[in-house]
């Protein structure tokens, strides 16, 4: 009987034993898992370097070159072929920077059309201040330009207003010739007051009926509009009312 319990409590304790030593073996191999699962490295995302662009180094550009003037254009001014001078002219008249003095020396040409051109152009850069109003009197007032050609003359000098030019025409409405007279007596109305009303006054007893109604026309514009006729007493008065 003391045999069986002692082998039964032989037996008990080894099975404890062995219970306590397979918890024991579970929990290390546990603790073994988790430290190789927590000393496992993880894998950092790698950040992306943008691919840098090559840098274009703009090349500085050149300097144009100034066009070179026309050859032989001289020469052609001066040609005697009509047609090659006339060519030359209109050339020039043309050119954002025509040369004044090349347009004075073609305004003397013997053929009307070439001279007319000139003064043509003559005429803007007049009006732009490039040419001194003492060139456009004297052509203006030269009697050998052609009689075609010199009302264009006479017409750009009186398209500015200018004392000097306003002086010119008054005298030319006095004393000029029949077509001097016209001129002037439409292009007095552009010019100054003081210089124009009195020239216009004396011009509406004028020979001509033309230059009579320019006159008028002219008197009209300088006093807004007013309409004494042909009365020069009236005009005058009216003038003197003003001062």
């Amino acid at each position: 009987m003391r045999a069986r319990v002692l082998a039964l409590v032989l037996g008990g304790t080894t099975l404890l034993g062995f219970g306590l030593w397979l918890g024991r073996s579970s929990s290390s191999e546990a603790r073994v898992r988790d430290t190789s699962v927590a000393a496992e490295p993880v894998e950092r995302a790698r950040p992306v370097v943008a691919a840098a662009r090559p840098q274009v180094v703009a090349r500085p550009s050149l300097p144009r070159r100034a066009p070179s003037p026309a050859r032989g254009l001289a020469a052609d001014l001066i040609s005697s072929d009509t047609n090659i001078r006339r060519a030359a002219v209109a050339e020039v008249a043309q050119a954002s920077d025509a040369d004044p003095q090349v347009l004075l020396a073609a305004s003397k040409d013997v053929e009307p059309g070439i001279a007319g051109t000139a003064f043509v152009a003559l005429g803007k850069l007049y009006a732009d201040g490039q040419v001194p109003v003492a060139d456009m009197i004297a052509r203006a007032t030269d009697r050998s330009v052609h009689t075609r050609v010199r009302p264009l003359a006479i017409n750009a000098l009186g398209a500015v207003a200018n004392p000097d030019a306003a002086a010119v025409l008054a005298t030319m409405v006095a004393t000029g010739d029949v077509g001097e007279r016209r001129a002037a007596s439409a292009l007095l109305a552009m010019q100054d007051a003081e210089i124009a009303v009195p020239a216009l006054i004396r011009a509406l007893a004028d020979a001509d009926e033309y230059v009579r109604d320019n006159a008028l026309n002219g008197l009209k514009a300088k006093s807004r509009g007013r309409d004494f006729g042909t009365d020069a007493g009236a005009w005058q008065a009216w003038w003197q009312s003003r001062r």
